[in-house]
């Protein structure tokens, strides 16, 4: 970290120690140096431009440097970022270094300091902002490695169907939403299989593109495992539901898949269906897997 490479704003009313403490900061070899009259025109330059480093005067009219402090680091929240704050003051009291601290300045120097001693603290202020930045930068990124990885492990990739994990998430949701709102909830579990029991990948994707095809734009289906694929479906009206839907999903298959296997082999197709409205007293999803699980049959 070059300080001729670290941006400085420095505040203060009067003109005369802007210009001190500016002279006094580049000739320390600090090269970005912007000053500012007043708190207000010393936050459209942090705006316009981030800075690394704020140094303002602590008793400024109008916003003074506690209350600029406040904007900065709620900007700093919004940002996500961090600004190092170096409040100068004529006042070297235990007091008002307490109250600068305890507000959220990185630091305090009073302006009888020397220009050695202001550049040192300019200097730790911004090297805290940058290490700051540095591992905000970083946790951004873990986030977004990790938001890549989650949704990676919520979708199966050999058919790109999402995976049990996130049915059994789905299946929570319309649970709550059944309970909630009303309306009924089915799910239906499609095993299929070849007499070695193995499904080549250009078959499960055969299979998984047949079900979404015959299945509604708001109906769910998953993988359930390697050879079952899962059915979720909410329905408003019980008395418009109709079971056979399940069965045309079967047909499906068989019609995508002209019921044999990538070698010619037949498929065995097994299929368990449970479906209930106004569930009371709400169900686990473990439970209606369960029941899906004890109710499957063989059908072809």
């Amino acid at each position: 970290m070059r300080k001729e490479d670290l941006s400085i704003i420095v505040v203060d009313d009067l003109q005369f120690s802007r210009e001190v403490v500016k002279s006094a900061l580049t000739k320390a070899g600090f090269g970005d140096i912007r000053t500012a009259s007043s708190a207000d025109e010393g936050m459209f330059l942090l705006n316009e431009k981030r800075a690394h480093v704020v140094l303002a005067d602590f008793w400024m009219p109008g916003m003074n440097g506690l209350e600029m402090t406040d904007l900065i680091r709620r900007w700093d929240e919004n940002n996500d970022r961090y600004t190092g704050i170096v409040l100068l003051t004529a006042e070297d009291t235990t007091s008002s270094i307490v109250v600068a601290f305890d507000r959220g300045v990185d630091d305090f120097v009073s302006k009888s300091a020397s220009q050695f001693e202001l550049a040192a603290r300019v200097y730790g202020a911004a090297r805290n902002a940058f290490q700051q930045n540095e591992l905000r930068e970083r946790t951004r990124m873990i986030s977004n490695q990790f938001m890549r990885v989650k949704q990676f492990c919520l979708q199966d990739p050999e058919t790109n169907l999402p995976n049990r994990v996130q049915l059994e998430s789905h299946l929570k949701s319309l649970i709550d939403h059944c309970v909630s709102r009303g309306g009924g909830l089915a799910v239906g579990l499609i095993e299929v299989e070849s007499e070695d029991s193995m499904l080549r990948p250009g078959t499960l994707k055969t299979i998984a593109n047949s079900l979404q095809l015959a299945i509604r734009p708001m109906d769910t289906v998953s993988r359930f495992d390697s050879n079952t694929f899962a059915v979720s479906i909410y329905y408003d009206d019980p008395e418009v539901f109709n079971i056979n839907l399940f069965h045309r999903l079967i047909t499906s298959i068989k019609r995508h898949t002209h019921q044999t296997s990538d070698e010619g082999k037949p498929l065995k197709i097994s299929t368990g269906i449970w479906y209930g409205h106004e569930l009371d007293p709400q169900p686990s999803t473990q439970t209606i897997i369960s029941k899906v699980q004890n109710s499957m049959e063989r059908i072809s």
